[in-house]
């Protein structure tokens, strides 16, 4: 068993989640939910490193989803989508 990183930039963690937090925001997040950001991090591209026991993690989309949950997902403002559309079969 070995832990794994992965490279997560921080303009795809702030655009998929909708929000604009800075890298020690995402590292607070990313600690709560037992992640850790390594300090050889550039400023936009970050590295995290996932431990072995956190088996539901296999991508950097689960990575963003636990930094979301680390945030609070009630912490992000609702919006309306900025285009209109109507569902149909």
């Amino acid at each position: 068993m070995s832990y794994i990183d992965f490279d997560v930039e921080l303009d795809h963690i702030n655009n998929l989640l909708g929000i604009k937090i800075d890298k020690q925001k995402v590292a607070e997040c990313a600690v709560k939910m037992g992640l850790y950001v390594l300090p050889e991090s550039g400023e936009k591209k970050l590295k995290v490193r996932v431990a072995p026991v956190r088996s539901d993690i296999l991508h950097a989309c689960d990575v963003v989803e636990d930094i979301g949950i680390g945030y609070g997902f009630n912490n992000i403002a609702r919006v309306f989508p900025p285009t209109n559309t109507v569902g149909s079969y």
